[in-house]
């Protein structure tokens, strides 16, 4: 687990501090490695206690050094880069092949119809509102985290996503003194919403 830390630590700082710049003209991200090497101490302990296998932890541990730096770089810029989200989509088909209780073809209708359905649901919303509603980004990460749970999970991973989002729509609401809030990255909510209930799904079929 130690091993992996150390790698995840660089590998999350080497993406913060090259993606902005290289590919948004944006700032890149300086993060203690210090605090992110016991963040990922601190997660690698939930990671050995559910599997003994070594390719699900060193997945877990791709799943961790793809969401964590999507989630800073989406909350500082508001972007989510396509060379980070679409690792993340294949890594969770692999993830679905490898483990015992993985169901690829899920995994893939899961990914159609979260994409399909945000596509429609935004566009449909879009030319009522006639305004922007969702980033093209926040579609892709659906899809890919929607890789990770499959299909019966995608209403559990949108739910708490939308609850989440109103969340953090709400507190800028009142960090700006009740002036409209025109956006809120909502990349954050959906890696929360994943997280969460991937290790939860994991956990119950360890106990099962």
């Amino acid at each position: 687990m130690l091993f992996f830390s150390i790698i995840s630590t660089f590998v999350t700082n080497k993406i913060l501090n090259s993606l902005p710049e290289k590919y948004f003209e944006e700032k890149n991200i300086i993060i203690s490695k210090g605090y992110c090497f016991i963040f990922y101490i601190f997660i690698g302990l939930f990671i050995v206690f559910l599997f003994n296998d070594l390719l699900a932890i060193i997945l877990f541990f791709g799943f961790l050094n793809l969401v964590i730096p999507l989630f800073i770089i989406d909350l500082k810029t508001g972007y989510l880069p396509d060379i980070l989200t679409y690792p993340l989509l294949w890594l969770g088909l692999l993830y679905q092949v490898w483990m015992p209780h993985g169901n690829v073809v899920s995994a893939i209708y899961a990914v159609i119809l979260s994409f399909t359905m945000m596509v429609v649901i935004t566009t449909l919303v879009e030319k009522i509102k006639k305004r922007p509603q969702m980033g093209r980004g926040d579609f892709k990460l659906i899809a890919a985290c929607a890789a990770w749970l499959g299909i019966l999970q995608l209403p559990y991973l949108l739910g708490l996503a939308a609850f989440l989002g109103l969340i953090q729509y709400g507190i800028g609401y009142l960090k700006l003194k009740n002036k409209q809030v025109v956006s809120i990255p909502f990349g954050p909510a959906i890696i929360l919403s994943a997280s969460l209930w991937l290790y939860l799904f994991n956990a119950n079929n360890i106990l099962i």
